[in-house]
């Protein structure tokens, strides 16, 4: 091999190094945030939506299953799982049309198989509430429209149930009143079973359920919005606990604690957040305020200036996104700038 093949090779090695790196870092981030890990798949509003590993990982697992010599099969459950992308974007496109008519805006819609991971953000205490319920009447809004037909054409009403440990509709094969099955009728029956359980096990007060959100919008109400989160994180650490230990005794309940354990997982994440920012005298809301501004810091103490607008920024992504979303030059800055505020002045 020559010197001018040898250097040819090297360039396209390195190329797909590099290509592989952005690719990496389009999907994983700075690698420090696990709810921002997603695939992008289209955009709303110039709004990216995302895939989150999660849901990949849940899609493919789902048509693991369907392998041979496993049941359900797949004309059973691809409908079920285009039902679920489907119905979790339109729902999540209804609470970003809410946030932004209300005034609010959204940086990505981040989905996972029961809906958003990262909600909108909100221009006040009085659309927080508002905007949180639109992806719930979305779905109550669906359901007799789903329900009906349904009825109609099977006539058997426990064609309108779900299983609530399996998370999803009764094994049994959907018929018309006849007896005969179409794939369009499995379709119809697939769409309400998901719309129903996106709207039954939303209303759980589990981060990052929508039942956690309205419970921090009404509590935030009538306590400061710090309180509210530390008493909507304890309730959803215990509610995750409470139906866990229900869904491990019972039989078939494996979806429904995996659910416990990853909205679980959530929670603790949130309930780290928060003893950070008290830990650091860094609720949102004040936190900008308790920073010294670049013209009362010592310069002969301080080596590197610290940006006020910069340690907003810091703020606000950690209260959206959580503390593990900083990458360390933000934490570094973050430990710099919290030193400075304790200082005498």
């Amino acid at each position: 091999m020559g010197e001018r093949d040898w250097q040819s090779n090297e360039f396209d090695r390195h190329d797909r190094l590099a290509g592989a790196k952005a690719w990496l870092a389009r999907v994983f981030g700075d690698g420090e945030n696990p709810l921002a890990w997603g695939f992008k798949i289209g955009s709303f509003r110039s709004i990216p939506i995302k895939l989150h590993l999660l849901f990949v990982v849940y899609l493919l697992a789902q048509l693991i299953f369907t392998l041979p010599g496993n049941r359900p099969g797949i004309d059973f459950v691809l409908p079920r799982l285009i039902a679920i992308v489907l119905l979790v974007i339109a729902r999540e496109i209804v609470h970003t049309i809410a946030a932004k008519r209300a005034g609010g805006s959204a940086i990505e819609i981040m989905l996972w198989p029961m809906g958003g991971l990262v909600p909108p953000q909100y221009p006040d205490d009085a659309s927080h509430l508002r905007c949180t319920l639109a992806p719930l009447i979305f779905n109550l809004a669906m359901l007799p429209l789903l329900a009906i037909p349904l009825y109609l054409l099977t006539r058997d009403w426990q064609s309108l149930l779900i299983n609530p440990l399996t998370l999803s509709s009764p094994d049994s094969v959907i018929t018309l009143s006849s007896g005969e099955t179409t794939w369009w009728l499995v379709s119809l029956a697939a769409v309400h079973s998901v719309n129903l359980m996106l709207l039954v096990f939303n209303l759980l007060p589990m981060y990052p359920l929508d039942g956690a959100r309205v419970l921090e919008s009404v509590l935030s109400r009538t306590r400061s919005d710090h309180r509210a989160q530390w008493l909507t994180v304890n309730t959803g650490l215990a509610t995750a606990t409470a139906v866990g230990l229900f869904a491990m005794v019972m039989q078939d309940a494996t979806a429904l604690f995996a659910l416990c354990v990853v909205c679980g997982l959530i929670c603790s994440m949130h309930r780290r957040r928060l003893q950070f920012l008290a830990t650091a005298d860094m609720i949102p809301g004040i936190a900008a305020s308790s920073f010294p501004t670049p013209e009362k810091l010592d310069n002969d103490d301080q080596h590197d200036t610290i940006d006020q607008e910069q340690i907003d920024r810091i703020l606000a992504k950690i209260s959206q996104h959580g503390i593990g979303s900083l990458s360390r030059k933000e934490r570094r800055t973050l430990k710099q700038a919290t030193e400075s505020s304790r200082k005498p002045q």
